[in-house]
């Protein structure tokens, strides 16, 4: 079920570093050197697979952003949060 604003601001206090852009949440992840945002990215993909939920994912050099939304609902879900707490582990 689409989250309300209430609820997305709570959700976003319980994350470190991710914003609300529109009806997606965003966070770059900077790395030393490109190949662990590389390996980082991998880690990534292998846990939204297991979800069934997939982020958005730009590759910058030594910078990953990752963004999320529940397309399906066409907003932020608790899909969204989760799934960015588990993210934040992977680093």
């Amino acid at each position: 079920m689409k989250w309300k604003e209430k609820q997305i601001d709570q959700g976003l206090k319980s994350l470190t570093g991710w914003v609300k852009e529109n009806q997606t949440i965003v966070k770059v992840f900077s790395f030393p050197a490109y190949m662990d945002g590389i390996r980082f990215v991998q880690k990534v993909a292998e846990e939204a697979e297991k979800r069934n939920h997939h982020p958005d994912i730009l590759i910058e050099y030594r910078k990953v952003t990752l963004r999320l939304t529940t397309h399906d609902e066409a907003g932020l879900t608790e899909k969204d949060f989760n799934l960015a707490s588990r993210l934040d582990t992977l680093v």
